[in-house]
């Protein structure tokens, strides 16, 4: 970037001043405790109201933006439900204009995967029950509008679903909700100087913002026993990858990735989190020393000033949740278990193999925009698919309604925490997936394919594809 006289003579000013007067994106410096979202529970065929409304929220300095969220806060509830359980959801459009919602890493029919056929004009409901017949796995619900999604999400309409199942309550990992187990759902914002969130997307690629927040804060802190603490996470920016890290080079424990379990826990010293994608990791916090977990480097000074002049794709800061350790008695004090599933994970025999390519500049999947009316795919119930995802542009990539196996990254073998059940991956060159179709769905009720650079799906690079009942 070159900078005229005016301007350099302005960052000149401001940098000398840089050491007293911190800048606009500092000003939320502070460490705020961790919101953590209400918990809404699936009991006795009682329904679940999830509002869809305007909310006021204050991302900076107490100062409240008008935001869009789910039941009054920014955001929405933690919903968690049970293998086995049929749950009746009842989505009401408070908004001005139309909007529709879907779960990704549910595994249901095609009927009840939102999008386009599920559209909520203002003040419409849809009320779906919801048969819950998977494996314990950490999803999410948000807005998957049609060529808005990616306003749609940033402004607010997305929030974790959990599902539980017998493994998940009786192996020895910390699930008390709030207390040992914590919701992070990791975002970028662009905030101007009243805090308020900015949108403008590019023209190519997707929107990067230069302020990290979770769960709605920025550099926020949660006080925790002495024991192990689980944290499930969910990036839900529109298209930034991030790297986490421990502070103090202690290793984070991947025990889960989209669709549940690994076979057995990953120690890792980093993490990628992509787009859309949810790990769950267990942090070792018996030492008593406080931990900050962090997501790459921070933008120097004069990034920040260079910030001023021109949109910034570097986080001010990257502080993601800070750990402090207090007196009290942990709830699980066991060793991390050695198995987390009894089986292997087992693959099956491939009826056909595809490819397809993300647009990088141009929008579009193997060069074609996404059309409502065209289905790209067909494919039969209880078979198995190789897809080799090509791109470019490094992007996230994930399917409706399925499961995959994540066979190879660029000619080699995944790295271990990516060999679970996933539905969600990042993809930058070639990766060939390992597809296994559970869910039916129809021409009328399609499953998607998309690029999770939301802003890259919104402009065309989605698929649909129809799962045939098997006989």
């Amino acid at each position: 970037m070159s900078l005229s006289r005016r301007q350099f003579i302005q960052a000149s000013g401001l940098a000398l001043c840089a050491g007293t007067v911190p800048l606009r994106a500092e000003a939320s410096g502070m460490p705020t405790p961790l919101p953590v979202p209400p918990l809404l529970e699936s009991r006795r065929g009682q329904p679940l109201f999830l509002t869809l409304q305007r909310a006021h929220w204050a991302f900076m300095d107490n100062r409240k933006a008008s935001v869009w969220g789910v039941n009054g806060m920014y955001l929405g509830p933690t919903v968690r439900v049970y293998n086995g359980d049929d749950v009746k959801l009842i989505y009401s459009n408070r908004l001005a204009e139309p909007v529709s919602m879907t779960i990704s890493g549910l595994q249901a029919p095609g009927t009840l995967m939102g999008g386009a056929p599920r559209m909520m004009s203002p003040n419409v409901d849809w009320s779906p029950v919801i048969p819950v017949r998977q494996a314990a796995a950490t999803c999410w619900y948000h807005a998957n509008t049609p060529n808005r999604m990616a306003p749609h999400v940033y402004n607010g309409l997305a929030g974790l679903w959990l599902v539980e199942d017998e493994i998940s309550k009786n192996l020895p990992l910390p699930n008390h909700y709030g207390v040992d187990d914590f919701p992070l759902i990791i975002q970028d914002k662009r905030l101007d100087n009243f805090g308020t969130p900015e949108y403008d997307p590019p023209s190519q690629g997707g929107f990067i913002g230069d302020t990290l927040l979770v769960n709605g804060v920025q550099n926020p802190f949660i006080e925790v026993s002495r024991g192990w603490v689980r944290l499930r996470l969910l990036n839900a920016s529109n298209s930034r990858r991030y790297s986490l890290q421990l502070s103090d080079g202690r290793p984070i424990n991947v025990i889960a990735s989209d669709q549940g379990f690994l076979p057995a826990p990953v120690a890792v010293q980093q993490l990628s989190l992509a787009p859309g994608e949810r790990r769950e990791v267990l942090i070792d916090m018996s030492q008593g020393a406080e931990v900050t977990l962090t997501a790459g480097e921070a933008a120097g000074i004069m990034d920040r000033l260079r910030g001023l002049f021109e949109p910034s794709s570097m986080l001010v800061s990257t502080q993601v949740l800070t750990l402090k350790p207090t007196g009290l008695l942990p709830l699980v004090t066991d060793n991390l278990p050695m198995r987390l599933l009894a089986d292997q994970l087992l693959d099956g025999n491939v009826s056909r193999s595809r490819e397809f390519r993300l647009g990088d500049k141009m929008a579009g999947i193997n060069g074609a925009i996404w059309d409502m009316n065209r289905i790209d795919v067909q494919t039969m119930q209880g078979t198995w698919e190789r897809w080799t995802i090509h791109a470019d542009t490094p992007q996230a990539f994930h399917i409706q309604g399925v499961q995959f196996l994540v066979k190879r990254v660029n000619g080699a073998q995944p790295m271990a925490e990516d060999r679970g059940w996933k539905d969600t991956v990042w993809v930058d060159g070639d990766v060939e997936l390992l597809v296994y179709f559970n869910q039916v769905s129809s021409e009328h009720f399609p499953f998607l394919f998309y690029s999770q650079t939301l802003e890259m799906a919104d402009r065309g690079s989605t698929g649909q594809f129809v799962v045939q009942a098997s006989a």
